[in-house]
């Protein structure tokens, strides 16, 4: 019993320190060091508490980072991509449309009025708030699909993926 709970702090401070340097290049090594664990423990106790792996949380993080800077700044996506530490604009995007459901660019052009980007930051699905605001007829008439569970386990993108 003390032993899970030990194990839940260790996972909590892992992700506080993830969240707190998503701008920071984060290899799974590193955080193993930090945390004491071996990688493959640290991986497998981050998947048991978090419901997904550890490399597809800090993507998926760094990624929902990503759209504030996109919808508040005019810094090019290749900019966006070195920031956080993508290999390359085409890597970058790839995976913004794997896990969001669009490309970093049709995500910029969707600029939303000032109180609606307060609701953004504060959001823990920013993409649920740009289906709600801004689109325009073609794109209401959409079929927003929720992605399959496999397993029980893990979610394979966030719920906005749009056909």
């Amino acid at each position: 019993m003390t032993q899970t709970k030990y194990n839940e702090g260790v996972i909590d401070s892992v992700t506080e320190w993830i969240m707190a340097n998503l701008d920071q290049r984060l290899s799974i090594d590193d955080i193993a060091l930090k945390s004491g664990y071996s990688k493959w423990y640290l991986q497998k106790l981050f998947a048991r508490y978090h419901n997904e792996t550890l490399a597809r949380f800090i993507r998926k993080k760094k990624l929902m980072h990503c759209i504030t800077d996109l919808k508040n700044s005019k810094a090019p996506i290749i900019s966006l991509a070195v920031k956080y530490h993508f290999e390359s604009q085409q890597s970058f995007t790839r995976s913004f449309k794997h896990v969001l459901g669009c490309t970093p660019l049709f995500c910029r052009k969707r600029q939303l009025e000032a109180d609606v980007q307060q609701s953004l930051r504060e959001s823990d699905d920013p993409c649920s708030i740009c289906r709600q605001v801004g689109f325009d007829a073609t794109e209401r008439n959409k079929e927003i699909i929720t992605p399959v569970v496999r397993n029980d386990k893990f979610h394979p993108r966030l719920s906005c993926v749009m056909r």
